[in-house]
């Protein structure tokens, strides 16, 4: 039911929008600032450091009130592990992700129609859906190829009691998180795609440039600003993902995220800081970094 009214969303978002394209923002970009003064420029400055204050600087405080008062007794090498484990499947996840949605982007941009118009739609559809919901019904499929692969191995080889499992292994992480974050990274590459013209590609053709060729010469260097984008993007995610991770995660394989779990699970908020704290500084970096690449673009336009 969740998937179908996803669906519904989906379609009628698209329908609104039409033939709407991305473009250059042309004179647009140009255009003079309202500039504020008096009670004017003192109530939007107090509104916006009031949204700053509720949702960042008071639980920013809060953690780290918390974990400065646990550091001594939970602060050890374990959470190298953990955060090695985090960093490691962030930035798999990334990889993955990024290449599979610049390959779904070109299809659709090489083959427009309603084939590859729609299995990028399906494809995206994960993102929309709870993670417990998405993971549950990735760990009954992944479990069920796993019985019949050892059915089969059962048939082929009688008597030798080979049995594969498919669950709790990284690449059934990873599959689960490209499905889950293809959204993600699609949004800002299919944004990137779109803004490049049609007229460049006749460009490139005319020049003898064709196939593989046009995606690594030609759109590739003009992604560049998309990819490192949808790479962050779902970077930060993976790094706070739980209800998937704590599913189909190999054992031992404690992420961040599980060990906030495991502690607000048992009402331990102060020791549940530290690990929460460090999400948070992972999180910020690529903010920090696409505030600077957006507001050196608008002053470069």
């Amino acid at each position: 039911m969740l998937l179908v009214l996803v669906l519904v969303a989906l379609t009628l978002e698209y329908r609104f929008r039409g033939k709407a394209r991305y473009t250059s923002a042309g004179s647009a970009a140009n255009a003079p600032r309202m500039q504020l003064s008096g009670g004017a420029r003192i109530a939007a400055s107090g509104f916006c450091l009031l949204l700053f204050a509720l949702a960042f600087a008071a639980p920013v405080s809060q953690l780290g009130f918390w974990a400065w008062n646990s550091l001594a007794g939970e602060w050890g090498a374990r959470y190298l592990e953990y955060f090695r484990a985090s960093l490691l499947l962030s930035l798999a996840s990334a990889g993955l992700v990024t290449l599979m949605a610049v390959m779904l982007g070109y299809s659709e941009r090489r083959a427009p129609g309603v084939i590859t118009r729609w299995s990028a739609r399906v494809a995206t559809l994960g993102y929309a859906l709870p993670g417990t919901v998405l993971a549950v019904g990735f760990f009954v499929v992944v479990a069920g190829a796993g019985h019949a692969l050892t059915a089969m191995a059962g048939w082929l080889a009688p008597g030798r009691g080979v049995t594969i499992t498919l669950s709790g292994t990284l690449l059934v992480m990873l599959l689960a998180y490209a499905a889950r974050f293809m959204a993600v990274a699609y949004g800002p590459l299919g944004s990137a795609f779109e803004r490049i013209t049609p007229r460049v590609d006749d460009a490139a053709r005319g020049l003898g440039v064709t196939g593989a060729q046009l995606l690594r010469r030609v759109h590739l260097p003009m992604l560049r600003g998309g990819i490192a984008t949808a790479a962050l993007l779902v970077f930060v995610d993976v790094m706070k993902e739980l209800p998937i991770t704590l599913i189909t995660r190999p054992f031992g394989w404690d992420t961040l995220a599980v060990r906030i779990f495991q502690m607000t699970t048992e009402g331990e908020w102060q020791r549940a800081a530290i690990p929460a704290l460090a999400i948070v500084a992972a999180g910020l970096a690529p903010v920090i970094w696409l505030h600077r690449r957006s507001h050196g673009a608008n002053e470069h336009a």
